[in-house]
């Protein structure tokens, strides 16, 4: 199994695409969901998982704040 990517390259390669706001959106999308459902695995959990993927929704929200991107009510 490959190692995922890091939260600081992921940043870079959203900032460096040729639409931020579309990838921004996208993950605010997809994140939550991919949490839920690592959460929801019986079989193979991993806290480490979890809180890569938190870490990387938070710096996406973050991204979201500062390009004025509505969150649709996520928390943080």
């Amino acid at each position: 199994m490959s190692n995922p990517i890091s939260t600081a390259s992921l940043k870079k390669l959203i900032l460096k695409s040729n639409n931020p706001k579309a990838k921004i959106e996208l993950l605010l999308k997809t994140l939550p969901y991919t949490i839920e459902q690592e959460e929801k695995r019986d079989t193979f959990y991993s806290e480490k998982v979890i809180k890569g993927l938190t870490k990387k929704l938070l710096m996406v929200r973050e991204l979201a704040r500062n390009n004025n991107i509505p969150t649709y009510g996520l928390i943080g």
